[in-house]
């Protein structure tokens, strides 16, 4: 028919058929929502920085059967945040969605945490429908994190190799920053992290401003499968950095596109044949071309013997007869080409000779056109007797990763692929210097077609193995006969222990304020390393390293605070020197603690710390520097001054206190003289009236007797008195006879009583009385009188 009548005819269809069918009016009214009028959506958390405005979104859906207009108005917002085109109205019709879109503001000087803000949703049908909408609010401070690299890279790798992909990632920002890292990918290749810190699926750093650390990840390229992927093709992985301030991401994505491989494998061959004497059978071999590019397949047959090898005199062939055995090829086609993934089934025709016994083995031997190197072979074996044959397979734990003298462990599973029951063992091949295999003791009796687990094989690293050493541990299956059947060969690798110590380390403060620190650093572990040395303090002051002559630090920083040295041996020891002037000008005392770090270049998120410190004084504390500004007379005077205002009072009391002590010794003294008189011995106001009547009225003899008796001081002292006791009147002579007898009385008691003590002697102490005689009475009596006070009362022996 021709197009233009089939096109004429499709339209007048498409006009006619609506009006065939009767319109239906669809029911708006949804009995399943019980009579909800609205459907809220809304962001729960929302982050912004300060002085910077956000969207957020309200998604609404109109529940009801008729028109809604919605109102969004702010209910509570914190101070620090305020909206931004709000209250928004919109109209809904029934059973539409509308997302409202609206700011949130943050002040320049909000403080970094979270708020709460609320939403009041209103709807015009019913004042009563007031539905709050709740979002967290967190300012948070802005994030800058940056990897090395931009766009899309792309890595050409090979199979079965584990590649390592290392980035770095700074942190530019002005926070320290707990990073968090995640990779994805559609495919299903194996990954990991070469990373300590790891939670889950991610791992994560700390990292502080203005530094850089690197992401170390690998990835498991697998073999090329079932001609996947194919050449230039390959997955794509992106790798996210989130901050933990504000949680941006940055990523970075890089393919890993897979090299040409040509290759070709054995996908099935049907079992050893068991043939009667004379009888003849087909043995079905799938090759496939598992090469990511076309290819061809060539194909032959070898005659060997029982361990593989090719009988004599027999070349490689599609067809060849050996000990009366017929062994043919059919349907090779070399000539045909193979797409990648494309198989084709071949045959192996195999007669036996008229033997009651006998066996033929068979190498089939198939390689890809141009990749002869990667020849795949199977051996078949035709007989009248028992088969004996075994698969080992291993899986490992911590293998490519052992510490020294540490050991891995390694499951060894066995398959029977024989056609009778056989007993297997295992045996160590050769083995990597440097490594030790500890076999597992027990044999296994395994039945046709079954597979069975050896206990743990543990494989050691010495104890002085370097790090990253490789090798390779080969164990090999052995049969019931001591044949070797199979064999695996389990790659090992020792793990670098990074192991640093301080030692000798001094510390001294010299005279100008300058703390001088040494110290050793060994490498203790066992790899060749490179260590990064950073100086911190808790003071903003001068500071830096002396680096040793092999360290690398920026150019033209004069005291450098950080350096890199490479290539430290094992067990070798290296000083690192620095300095650190301790404040001068603070208004207190205090300590500055310093910060010596070391990172390793294999584990820099390890550091190795060893923290000094040193004390420093306070302006006020500090020793001030002698000046020498001569004699200041006006500092001399106001220091004299001082004295004096300072020595007053202490001195005017110490007076007062003498002048007080002075007058109670007087007084003391006097009591004690008073005491000391006898009581015939004090004389009343009247004695002396008394005393006259017995007294010659001779006066003058009396004075000429005195005067011959006293000279000097005594004299003078002696006149007064006797002028005070003369009688103030002439009284009546005394009779001589009545002064003879009080002479002779008076001299009789001065024989009895002793000589009155003086006032400063212990007149408590018993004295030995000692008469005088005649001619000396008059003497002791001058005497005494030269002892007695001219103030104190007159003494009776003056008379």
């Amino acid at each position: 028919m021709h197009p233009i009548i089939m096109r004429s005819i499709g339209l007048i269809l498409l006009m006619v058929l609506p009006l065939l069918c009767p319109p239906s009016i669809a029911d708006m009214a949804s009995h399943g929502r019980n009579q909800e009028t609205m459907g809220v959506t809304a962001q729960e958390n929302v982050i912004l920085h300060q002085n910077e405005t956000v969207s957020a979104y309200v998604t609404l859906h109109n529940k009801a059967t008729i028109n809604q207009d919605f109102t969004i108005s702010p209910l509570a917002f914190p101070a620090p945040l305020s909206p931004v085109n709000l209250p928004l109205t919109y109209t809904l019709v029934p059973n539409h969605l509308q997302q409202f879109v609206f700011g949130i503001k943050a002040d320049a000087s909000a403080s970094f945490s979270s708020y709460q803000i609320q939403l009041s949703i209103t709807s015009d049908i019913d004042a009563a429908i007031n539905h709050t909408v709740t979002m967290n609010v967190t300012v948070a401070p802005y994030s800058n994190l940056n990897f090395g690299v931009e766009g899309l890279t792309a890595l050409t790798v090979d199979e079965n190799v584990r590649t390592s992909v290392a980035v770095n990632l700074s942190n530019n920002g002005i926070y320290q920053d707990n990073v968090t890292y995640s990779l994805y990918t559609q495919s299903n290749w194996n990954w990991g992290w070469n990373m300590a810190n790891q939670i889950g699926d991610d791992a994560y750093t700390v990292l502080s401003p203005d530094t850089l650390v690197y992401v170390y990840l690998w990835v498991d390229v697998p073999a090329v499968e079932n001609g996947m992927p194919l050449l230039q093709t390959g997955p794509r992985f992106t790798l996210t950095a989130t901050s933990s301030l504000d949680s941006a991401t940055t990523s970075w994505s890089f393919d890993l596109l897979m090299n040409e491989k040509k290759n070709v494998t054995i996908d099935d061959v049907d079992e050893d044949m068991i043939l009667a004497p004379n009888e003849d059978g087909r043995l079905n071999v799938v090759v496939r071309n598992v090469g990511n590019s076309p290819n061809t397949v060539n194909i032959s047959l070898q005659g060997v013997d029982e361990a593989g090898n090719p009988l004599p005199n027999l070349q490689q062939a599609d067809r060849f007869n050996v000990n009366g055995w017929t062994v043919a090829l059919f349907g090779g086609l070399e000539y045909v080409e193979l797409l990648p993934n494309e198989s084709r089934t071949i045959e192996i025709g195999i007669q036996s000779p008229n033997e009651f016994s006998g066996e033929i083995f068979v190498q089939i031997l198939v390689f890809a056109d141009g990749a002869m190197l990667t020849t795949r072979s199977v051996q078949v074996k035709a007989s009248i007797q028992r088969v004996s044959s075994g698969n080992l397979s291993y899986t490992q734990t911590g293998c490519d990763s052992i510490l020294p003298n540490q050991s891995c462990d390694a499951t060894l599973d066995v398959i029977n692929t024989g056609n009778s029951y056989n007993s297997y063992a295992l045996r160590t091949g050769s083995v990597t210097d440097g490594f030790t295999v500890v076999l597992p003791s027990e044999i296994l009796l395994v039945q046709a077609t079954q597979s069975k687990t050896w206990p743990l094989v543990q494989i050691y690293a010495e104890e002085q193995a370097s790090a990253f050493r490789l090798g390779v541990a080969t164990l090999e299956l052995l049969d019931d006969s001591g044949m070797i059947v199979g064999s695996v060969e389990i790659p090992l690798k020792v793990a670098p222990e990074i192991k640093w110590s301080f030692r000798n380390i001094e510390e001294q403060v010299n005279a100008n304020g300058r703390l001088s620190i040494a110290m050793e650093v060994r490498n203790d572990g066992n790899a060749v390393d490179g260590l990064l040395v950073q100086l911190q303090s808790s003071h903003s002051t001068p500071m830096g390293f002396i680096p040793p002559d092999s360290a690398i630090y920026e150019d033209g920083v004069e005291y450098p605070r950080s350096f890199e040295i490479n290539d430290i041996p094992l067990g070798a020891n290296f000083t690192i020197r620095a300095w650190v002037d301790l404040p001068q000008d603070q208004n207190s005392n205090g300590t500055v603690f310093i910060n010596t770090s070391i990172r390793s270049r294999f584990a820099p998120e390890l550091p190795f710390v060893h923290m000094s410190q040193g004390d420093y004084l306070g302006m006020v504390w500090q020793p001030a520097e002698g000046v020498d500004e001569g004699f200041n007379w006006s500092s001399a005077f106001e220091t004299t001054m001082n004295y004096v205002k300072a020595w007053a009072f202490i001195v005017i009391s110490i007076v007062a206190a003498g002048v007080i002590i002075y007058k109670a010794i007087i007084d003391r003294d006097r009591r004690l003289s008073e005491q000391a008189i006898l009581p015939y011995q004090q004389i009343n106001p009247d004695a002396n009236d008394w005393m006259d009547k017995f007294r010659d009225n001779d006066v003058d003899s009396i004075e000429a007797t005195s005067t011959a008796t006293h000279t000097g001081e005594a004299r003078s002292n002696w006149d007064p008195m006797l002028v005070q006791t003369s009688p103030s009147r002439q009284d009546p002579p005394v009779e001589p006879l009545l002064v003879e007898a009080a002479s002779i009385i008076l001299g009789k008691g001065t024989e009895e009583h002793p000589e009155v003590l003086p006032a400063s002697q212990n007149t408590n102490q018993p004295q030995d009385s000692v008469p005088l005689p005649s001619s000396q009475q008059m003497t002791g009596f001058v005497q005494t009188t030269e002892r007695s006070s001219p103030h104190g009362p007159p003494d009776d022996l003056e008379f």
